[in-house]
């Protein structure tokens, strides 16, 4: 993974409170970055566009591994991550494994559609295999962005503020 992590927002974060990330998201309620710089330029966009602002910003940190934090790493949609992504959207059995750390795919709209599919049963019983299976196939058909989230007060020591850069937005 790069050493610079970008957040795309309608503001300057510098300094990270976790207590302002939502519920339900798909590593938990967190600090959500990108090492794609592009990624988070086109969701600063979104957010602004949204609130019908001119412009977003993205937020530039340095990052350095802590190896003594609980780190997990999902390297495709996969059905282990489809299992926590459920989870951490309140769909599972909330007995999910908690990291400082997580590293994986985004679940953008389209991933969001399936997955809501998924659980109200439209591939067969959500907990099957084939359920899972068909859903995993149609995530392998969507260019699936990543994302490091963030979720505890431990793993920000990892995160240092580098810059800001502003988006203009149409």
């Amino acid at each position: 993974m790069s050493n610079l992590l970008y957040h795309g927002s309608t503001v300057v974060v510098r300094n990270v409170d976790l207590s302002l990330g939502a519920d339900h998201k798909d590593f938990g309620k967190g600090f959500y970055t990108t090492s794609i710089k592009e990624q988070a330029i086109k969701f600063a966009a979104l957010k602004a566009r949204r609130i019908n602002a001119n412009k977003g910003f993205v937020s530039v940190f340095e990052y350095t591994l802590n190896s003594d934090l609980n780190y997990k790493t999902f390297s495709r949609a996969d059905t282990e991550w489809l299992d926590f992504v459920i989870e951490n959207r309140g769909f599972g059995s909330q007995n999910k494994e908690c990291y400082d750390i997580v590293e994986g795919p985004v679940a953008n709209d389209a991933v969001g559609l399936v997955l809501n599919q998924l659980l109200i049963g439209t591939y067969g019983d959500p907990q099957s295999r084939e359920a899972r299976g068909t859903a995993i196939r149609l995530l392998e058909t969507e260019r699936l962005y990543n994302q490091v989230f963030f979720g505890t007060g431990k793993s920000l020591t990892c995160l240092r503020f580098r810059e800001e850069v502003e988006i203009e937005v149409d």
